[in-house]
């Protein structure tokens, strides 16, 4: 697969994806994405060729079904069948650098729905059920694709929309609502390298999108009492690429419940601590944890 990706952003990544953390979370989608119209949208006509994929995501040889060889961007997708047999499909999801991150359940019905984290790209596999001789002929290769029709946003903004920071893939989201955190994950500034704290410490696996100069407050008085003493690290970004980017001065961590970016930050990651060994972090207090921020734009 042909993907064109800014140089610049990705020069690291190969190297330092090794030996560094997974992100946690992957296979969650990010906050619904906003209704599209008509207009942000196009029609795409991906080449199905005979072919099968397995649970990681690779091709599987396969006579009874059909799937997209090429990854398609798949911000925004749509699916809507119109098989005149009983047909089934699955979606699979894949990074920007197309490492197979996750599937859909099988579909028989129309689909709109978002990418898994970190999902920028798609390949699609159709699945006869009512095939006499389980094989796809010619005239079914064509006939099949022809009843399924798939729409995306017409701007994929693959590079606007993922990044990646010290060998870490990361998607970028313009809410609060949307930040994603991995636990026992912390960055170290000083030697700008990842760790794995298996104690206290949560990071954003989103980079979040926001307006230089903005207030950002930290208020944890939603989660339980033993949560009382977190408090939260903010790193800041002038752009993307990441790396290249970071603003040193401001980074470190604050007890404080207000926090002023920097005028120049456009992207932030943020890092929390629960301030005790006792307080551990279930799947549920992090999932709470994005509406313990709130953001006031500067005027």
């Amino acid at each position: 697969m042909k993907i064109k990706l800014n140089k610049n952003l990705f020069k690291k990544i190969a190297l330092a994806l090794t030996g560094v953390a997974v992100l946690a979370g992957a296979v969650f989608g990010v906050k619904a994405i906003v209704d599209y119209t008509k207009n942000d949208l196009k029609k795409i006509t991906p080449t199905f060729e005979v072919g099968n994929l397995g649970s990681d995501g690779k091709f599987v040889d396969d006579e009874s079904t059909l799937y997209t060889k090429e990854a398609f961007g798949c911000y925004g997708l749509q699916v809507k069948p119109d098989f005149d047999s009983t047909v089934n499909y699955q979606i699979f999801y894949y990074d920007i650098l197309d490492n197979y991150i996750s599937s859909t359940e099988v579909l028989s019905e129309g689909y709109s729905g978002e990418a898994p984290v970190n999902g920028a790209y798609a390949r699609i596999v159709i699945e006869p059920r009512d095939d006499e001789d389980g094989k796809i002929s010619l005239t079914e290769r064509i006939k099949y694709p022809s009843q399924l029709t798939l729409k995306v946003k017409k701007n994929q903004d693959i590079n606007e929309r993922f990044c990646s920071f010290s060998g870490k893939l990361m998607q970028v989201v313009f809410d609060k609502d949307s930040l994603l955190f991995s636990k026992n994950l912390w960055f170290d500034p000083t030697t700008m390298t990842w760790i794995n704290n298996p104690v206290c410490c949560v990071t954003s696996s989103t980079i979040l999108k926001v307006q230089g100069g903005s207030t950002l407050t930290f208020d944890v008085s939603s989660l339980s009492e033993s949560y009382s003493a977190a408090w939260m690290r903010i790193y800041q970004f002038k752009d993307i690429p990441l790396d290249e980017n970071m603003i040193i001065e401001g980074f470190g961590a604050t007890v404080d419940s207000s926090f002023v970016l920097n005028k120049s930050t456009k992207y932030i990651m943020i890092a929390v601590d629960s301030g005790s060994s006792s307080a551990n972090w279930s799947d549920d207090v992090i999932s709470k944890l994005p509406s313990c921020f709130s953001i006031t734009k500067s005027k």
